[in-house]
């Protein structure tokens, strides 16, 4: 989808000391990469809001500001001001944390810890400008003070007493003091006492929604094995109970040097175990009603995934299930697809349920935070066809591309008559179908993104950026390419904000290639004419580094690596291929300029499926802001076409 519609605000510096500074949102990556997720039927994944290093997150009462620790010098807060459940923007609020994993919230009250210590800072939810390192109140400095599993998880029980994970400070040894244990005090602190024992490196703890009991995951010892010791799920029901650590490194398993040392007292197993490396972290009982109900009570746990073996495990999220006894009856996955062909392209690190009932996921290995959400539909862009009819928007000049606003309004570029200087436009077509126009002047607009509420257009042989309000802007115009601008076709934006254009250059492909405008505005030609391309048209990107190119000239789709420059051919069969766009379920979608058809493919190698062939001239396609359309601009018959796709 053509879609990285980032906003960003600043906040006004405080006098008392530190400027909460914003974060830009950058979630192309990810996005790239959403469709090689396995969701369960009716589920849907989407990215909420970048957080760098996302790990902990807190939910904030009033504002529903979400909170985030990370294992580095910042703490984040995550704003969504319409509550249209996408991130508005991302604040810094805290940059001098020693390993600020932990957060949550209580009565008003944000609280942070840190390897050494655990902060409390007054009402962050309402006003984020304010000098929270000035405002800092430690209410307890007795952690250990060491690295190694330093990064603690924190929750407030039914009891409102703080609970705090305090890991081991080694991969298999003797503990001492707070080590290796989860302590818990009260709100400012005092009392702080060892609620359990032999918990190796805790990092995700809930309290269950009926009973109260705190469960807790554990990752156990290395280097023991690809599948030895299991990960735990535990139940600590009471305190004073021992898990095991270090006489039994995971489950019942036990390590060559401690397999003759006797625990201390009676040592509780887990009441669920893991493939060993999985690395379950943060997790959270589900209690919302937008899951089916048979969700109700499991709990959702994000595997971080292994490090340490020979094949990956984990990158996902599992679901544990409870019976009607509140009793485990096991786990299965729920979401897969962040670790793909042994590689990984995420690491899920906590979740969080919404007031909605959908839940928040961090990965801090991409620095994003992923909304899982089922049954959703956003509204619709347009009143939707019947099954029997297509609709379309009638009365346009020469339509080449379309690309959708979040809010349901389309952008069209109108070439006007082909080979006219002044008389192409950028038309807006509201969500009742009504059409006004953007922008006027232009000479042969054609490909169309969006990006920071702003709107790009190659227009021949320049390109152009214009605002909401119509004012037009040359980024670079024809004596600012390294070769000469031929016949500038198509756009796409990653999520640095560096922009792709093809130039589909002459009939026999001379002067045909890719461009590079950088965010700083240098202009490189990536791919020349001799780079196995002969008309470069449709461009997507295609994970990191990497975009789909469509050859206008032979019909063919290709792989193109930004980094090495290997193009690499993946489909044929397309005639004039002109679009590239991707849906919400990883289905690619070509078109045909010459022909006036659309394929469907599962992925670029796969069969292509013809949806439609009875169009004049299949222009540059794109995806409506409910993900249940493609757009098709047929240019030729001067009509926006819909087609239903789900």
């Amino acid at each position: 989808m053509k879609l990285k519609l980032l906003s960003v605000a600043s906040l006004a510096a405080s006098s008392l000391g530190l400027m909460a500074s914003p974060v830009m949102a950058d979630r192309a990556s990810a996005e790239a990469n959403l469709h090689k997720l396995n969701v369960p039927d009716g589920f849907q994944v989407e990215v909420y809001a970048e957080v760098p290093g996302a790990r902990q997150m807190a939910f904030g009462q009033s504002t529903g500001t979400v909170f985030v620790g990370t294992r580095g010098k910042n703490a984040y807060a995550v704003v969504d001001k319409n509550k249209d459940r996408q991130a508005d923007e991302v604040v810094n609020i805290l940059d001098d944390l020693k390993m600020g994993n932990g957060v949550a919230m209580y009565q008003g009250n944000l609280y942070v810890a840190e390897q050494h210590r655990i902060a409390r800072y007054a009402a962050p939810g309402f006003d984020l400008s304010l000098p929270f390192e000035q405002m800092r109140e430690v209410v307890f400095d007795d952690l250990p003070d060491k690295a190694h599993h330093g990064w603690r998880y924190i929750g407030f029980g039914p009891d409102n007493k703080l609970y705090v994970t305090v890991g081991a400070p080694c991969n298999i040894c003797d503990v001492s003091g707070y080590e290796g244990t989860i302590i818990r005090m009260n709100p400012d602190g005092s009392d702080a006492e060892i609620y359990a024992r032999g918990v190796r490196n805790s990092v995700g703890i809930d309290f269950h929604p009926e009973t109260g009991n705190l469960y807790f995951t554990d990752n156990n010892v290395d280097m023991m094995g690809d599948d030895n010791p299991p990960g735990e799920f535990n139940a600590a029901p009471e305190k004073g109970m021992h898990f095991g650590f270090p006489y039994y490194a995971g489950g019942h398993a036990r390590h060559q040097d401690w397999e003759n040392k006797e625990p201390p007292q009676e040592v509780t197993f887990p009441v669920a175990t893991f493939q060993a490396h999985t690395a379950n972290l943060g997790f959270k009982f589900y209690t919302g009603e937008m899951f089916p109900a048979e969700y109700q009570g499991d709990a959702i746990v994000a595997q971080h995934g292994s490090w340490n073996r020979t094949e990956p495990v984990g990158y996902k999220l599992e679901r544990v299930t409870f019976d009607d006894n509140n009793q485990v009856t096991g786990h299965e996955t729920f979401i897969d697809g962040w670790l793909v062909d042994g590689e990984a392209w995420g690491r899920p690190t906590d979740v969080l349920q919404l007031p909605d009932g959908s839940l928040l996921v961090s990965d801090d290995y991409n620095g994003v935070i992923y909304r899982v959400s089922y049954g959703e539909k956003q509204a619709a862009a347009v009143t939707k066809p019947t099954e029997t009819s297509q609709q379309t928007v009638t009365g346009l000049k020469m339509p080449e591309s379309v690309v959708a606003h979040p809010d349901g309004r389309l952008f069209v570029s109108e070439i006007g008559e082909f080979g006219k200087n002044g008389d192409g436009q950028i038309s807006i077509i509201a969500t009742d179908g009504s059409k006004t126009v953007l922008a006027t002047g232009l000479n042969d607009p054609k490909g169309l993104d969006l990006f920071n509420n702003e709107l790009y257009v190659a227009d021949i042989n320049q390109v152009l950026k214009i605002n909401m309000d119509g004012n037009v802007e040359v980024i670079a115009d024809s004596n600012d390419f390294p070769g000469k601008a031929e016949f500038l076709n198509d756009l796409e934006i990653d999520g640095s904000g560096n922009l792709y254009v093809s130039d589909s250059g002459k009939d026999t492909g001379q002067n045909a290639g890719i461009y590079r405008i950088s965010n700083r505005g240098e202009i490189t030609e990536v791919l020349g004419s001799k780079d196995g391309i002969k008309r470069p048209n449709g461009l997507l990107m295609d994970g990191i580094g990497s975009l789909l190119v469509a050859d206008f000239g032979t019909g063919d789709l290709f792989r193109f690596d930004l980094a090495s420059n290997e193009v690499k051919g993946l489909n044929t069969g397309f005639g004039g291929a002109d679009g590239l766009v991707r849906d919400t379920r990883g289905f690619l979608y070509v078109s045909d300029w010459n022909n006036g058809k659309v394929w469907q493919l599962a992925g670029p190698r796969a069969t292509p499926q013809l949806i439609a062939d009875d169009l004049q001239a299949a222009a540059d396609i794109a995806l409506s802001a409910d993900g249940q359309f493609l757009l098709v601009p047929d240019m030729k018959a001067g009509k926006l076409v819909y087609l239903p796709i789900h």
